[in-house]
């Protein structure tokens, strides 16, 4: 049975794209303690060096498999607690407690790179990784954005289901109804779709400040005044989807204004075939020194993100579990995921 019952679009059962760069981690989850975490089903051990760089080798000791991040982490690298094999942060074995000579042979260590709150790994062909193929959104000004980074979440489902939720607008005022406080009038706005080679760009515009407010600070108000409010996102790549929430106000002629809002950086890294990471940061540039509501912000975003959680769960497990026929309906709010699951399928060998 195919869950989607659509050749031409990716589902939980698309094979998994390697060649690209995914988060392995936030930055504070790279330390001086060793740490698991398996990327496109291969089993990593993560870490720190002496010099602080982020380093992720595999995760399995040459020898006799045992797992490195079970293992201590010495002055220059891991020495496995099975047999006391010692490994540098390349990979390389570097001592052999029984014997004088080191086999040439040692681990795969794969290419990082930190980049504000997160930190990137290259799990495809050696050579091929280049850090100019990070589809990072740019660093904000930190004197004109304030950061809110949220916490790490494990997702038991398919990455391609919580793609299609975050390019999804209409399940807003629905599933996250005690959370985001969206209006049901926002699944009626028409929605813009624009494709850029591999990329899907999708928002919607409302013009009623009453109806968005409860999604703003207290403190900003817009009453009166005419505004565009720009709501959507970018599938950027199979890691990588930005969204984000936008107040334009207009000038007496209709002029838009500099922008008020946020951007939400989403990092989708699969586990396996059926699972996998979640890491977010939401920027805004509206009350930068409040502090209390950026707690408040990221309580209510993760809240959220916990409620997207729990459906793709339930979805993975209709998916895998439920024997009947069917053949699921469209709608006209699906097409940004519709077209993201085509660009995957084309993607995928």
């Amino acid at each position: 049975m195919k869950p989607y019952c659509n050749d031409d679009l990716a589902d939980i059962n698309t094979p998994l794209l390697y060649d690209y760069w995914y988060v392995a981690g936030l930055a504070t989850e790279f330390t001086r303690e060793l740490r698991e975490r398996t990327i496109l089903n291969r089993s990593l051990v993560l870490y720190r060096d002496e010099e602080g760089n982020p380093i992720a080798l595999q995760n399995r000791c040459a020898h006799r498999s045992f797992p490195l991040a079970s293992s201590n982490l010495e002055q220059g690298g891991i020495r496995c607690k099975y047999h006391g094999i010692k490994y540098n942060h390349d990979g390389e074995i570097t001592d052999v407690p029984c014997q004088d000579k080191c086999p040439k042979s040692g681990i795969k260590k794969y290419p990082t790179c930190e980049i504000g709150p997160c930190v990137w790994v290259w799990m495809g062909e050696e050579g091929k990784a280049d850090e100019a193929d990070i589809p990072e959104l740019p660093i904000h000004d930190m004197d004109k954005w304030v950061h809110v980074v949220g916490k790490y979440n494990h997702m038991a489902g398919s990455y391609i289901l919580l793609h299609e939720n975050l390019c999804d607008l209409s399940h807003l005022p629905f599933l996250h109804a005690d959370t985001f406080n969206m209006p049901k009038e926002y699944t009626a706005a028409p929605i813009e779709v624009e494709q850029t080679g591999n990329r899907v760009t999708f928002y919607r515009k409302m013009k009623d400040w009453a109806l968005l407010k409860p999604f703003f600070h207290p403190k900003l108000d817009f009453t009166g005044q005419n505004i565009i409010y720009k709501s959507g996102g970018e599938y950027m790549s199979p890691a990588t989807n930005k969204g984000y929430g936008l107040i334009i106000p207009l000038d007496d002629d209709g002029n838009e204004k500099a922008e008020v809002g946020h951007y939400i950086s989403h990092y989708l890294t699969p586990e396996t075939q059926g699972s996998c990471h979640y890491f977010w940061y939401i920027a805004r540039n509206y009350q930068l020194e409040d502090t209390t509501y950026s707690e408040a912000q990221k309580q209510m975003v993760q809240s959220g993100f916990d409620q997207d959680c729990e459906a793709i769960a339930l979805l993975q497990n209709m998916f895998e579990k439920d024997g009947h026929d069917y053949r699921e309906i469209g709608i006209k709010a699906d097409k940004p995921g519709v077209v993201m699951r085509k660009i995957i399928k084309g993607l995928a060998p």
